[in-house]
């Protein structure tokens, strides 16, 4: 099933294109294509469930387990080029990390918007090297 683009997802297909350029420099080989759908599939499957935990975390109030499942969540962003969900995810590490539990409601939306596009952005890319794959 092939993702469509729309306007709002240009930054985070951006970021994370800019990433897998890292990754993979030049032209890819079938392995490094193979690699890098393995690993965006596994983030646009994981992502979601990670940022709803997340939240259910943020609710309970217990700032160590917020901080752990942040830096958790924070890593897999980064990895792919989500910088916008990894920046979230960074604040609320870091305001865990002082005692603090962000304040869910307006942490939580920015936390489920941030993971739709990057995710969003996941399978618009997984779709493109797929073609190029085929």
């Amino acid at each position: 099933m092939e993702t469509a683009a729309q306007p709002e997802d240009r930054d985070h297909v951006a970021g994370v294109r800019a990433r897998l350029a890292d990754l993979v420099e030049g032209a890819p080989s079938p392995a490094e294509l193979a690699l890098v759908l393995r690993l965006l599939r596994s983030f646009a499957a994981k992502a979601p469930l990670a940022a709803n935990e997340l939240v259910r975390l943020l609710r309970a109030g217990d700032p160590v387990a917020v901080r752990d499942h942040a830096h958790s969540l924070k890593g897999s962003a980064a990895n792919v080029g989500a910088t916008g969900l990894a920046a979230v995810c960074a604040q609320v590490e870091d305001r865990a990390r002082a005692g603090v539990v962000a304040d869910v409601g307006p942490t939580a939306a920015r936390l489920r918007s941030e993971t739709d596009g990057a995710v969003r952005a996941a399978q618009i890319l997984t779709d493109e090297y797929e073609r190029v794959m085929a």
